[in-house]
């Protein structure tokens, strides 16, 4: 049984997004008031790009909420459905998470231009504090580490059902 196109679109579409983002967040974060202006325009689409995938991240859960999910292969160990469940939760964790936290991020830094979305301003949801900055962006940045490293355990364990069990194709049904 195949996911709904709904779930497989979002789910693709989200895909890209945050790997995006992520890219993006390694390559801006060494620059520095050396390169301000190359640096603005970066933080300004990571901004606004993660605003958009934490509004992904709300369509998506409700839209799962609507679908029913299929199950997963009945041929396939206790263990790999174990981490699944873990590996999905954690994903779905940090696509909260993690933009939450670089919202709170740049609301706290003093020298941020604000929250961007696209042009829009965004109103800072707390006053500028540079120990809640420190915080903020110290878990923004781990926590985005983590997201990779979850991210890399999911794409492989889909690209390991799909090389070498295959009777248990979990990534057909996202396809």
């Amino acid at each position: 049984m195949k996911y709904s196109i709904s779930i497989r679109s979002i789910h693709w579409l989200s895909a890209v997004l945050i790997i995006g983002l992520l890219t993006l967040g390694i390559y801006m974060t060494p620059f520095d008031m050396d390169n301000i202006e190359h640096s603005e325009s970066l933080y300004f689409w990571h901004k606004s790009f993660g605003i958009l995938a934490f509004l992904f991240v709300i369509i998506r859960i409700i839209n799962r909420r609507r679908h029913t999910l299929p199950g997963l292969p009945k041929g396939m160990p206790q263990h790999e459905k174990l981490a699944a469940k873990f590996a999905h939760t954690a994903l779905y964790v940090l696509m909260v998470l993690v933009p939450i936290l670089g919202y709170l991020q740049s609301s706290a830094y003093e020298f941020s231009s604000g929250v961007h979305f696209f042009g829009i301003d965004l109103p800072e949801l707390i006053p500028d504090n540079q120990s809640v900055f420190e915080i903020t962006n110290t878990l923004h940045k781990w926590a985005s580490y983590a997201f990779i490293a979850v991210l890399a355990a999911h794409i492989a364990g889909a690209i390991k059902h799909r090389l070498f069990d295959k009777e248990n194709d979990v990534l057909n049904r996202i396809l």
